[in-house]
């Protein structure tokens, strides 16, 4: 999976579910420079595997919040957005000091479950890529797939992209076409890569009837006919 300008954070956030090791990984984001490399999905995504490991290990919320508040905003604000979907034990404390008393009061009450996460946007899909390389829990896998039942042909799809800005009874439908769009291309290529997401897909495959085990079942059918994965 590893691109040539993949940075050791983002190599070590694709196989940490395989070795769980909290303190490595924050060690590994603290060092992390942010450059061009960070995109908006960056900031928007990063934040839902440190909130996964700010509930593996509370005791490294206090040396990730002093590592990083004197420094650059951006990894300030990823830091502050983990710490809101966390349901680490002291989050108030640790956002006040991280960002200031007001940030710490405008925080959601009771962090976030990104099982349940209402999905409105292709990142979405990322973040939920991002509680499984957490986690290592194949549910979210699952949820991913489950995207797939609304796929929708391209020239279907477009048409109702063209107009659903204007018509609002075809806007869950165009949604829906495009998490569905977002799915399929990432469940291909870390099925393809990840013998983990391969199995978790292939029992999603054989649990369900419709279109989204019939999709899946097709990637997997697809992934024979390629070669192995380098590496």
């Amino acid at each position: 999976m590893d691109r040539p300008d993949t940075s050791p954070l983002e190599t070590a956030v694709m196989s940490y579910f395989r070795n769980q090791d909290p303190g490595r990984m924050i060690d590994l984001f603290i060092a992390e420079q942010v450059t061009a490399r960070w995109r908006a999905e960056t900031v928007l995504t990063l934040p839902v595997f440190l909130a996964h490991l700010l509930d593996q290990a509370p005791g490294q919320g206090g040396r990730l919040v002093d590592a990083v508040r004197a420094g650059d905003p951006v990894k300030i604000e990823v830091v502050a957005q983990a710490l809101n979907y966390s349901h680490h034990p002291d989050r108030h404390r640790l956002m006040e000091r991280l960002a200031g008393e007001a940030a710490a009061g405008g925080m959601d009450l009771a962090g976030a479950d990104f099982l349940a996460f209402p999905l409105t946007h292709p990142v979405h899909v990322d973040m939920l890529w991002m509680s499984y390389f957490a986690t290592g829990d194949s549910a979210y896998v699952r949820r991913i797939a489950g995207l797939l039942a609304g796929w929708l042909h391209q020239p279907e799809l477009r048409t109702l992209l063209s107009v659903a800005g204007r018509d609002p009874s075809v806007r869950d439908k165009a949604l829906a076409g495009i998490l569905a769009d977002t799915a399929l291309r990432s469940l291909t290529v870390n099925a393809r890569d990840l013998p983990e997401v391969h199995h978790a897909l292939g029992a999603f495959a054989d649990s369900l009837n419709g279109l989204a085990a019939a999709l899946a079942a097709r990637i997997l059918a697809g992934l024979k006919s390629l070669p192995a994965a380098a590496g």
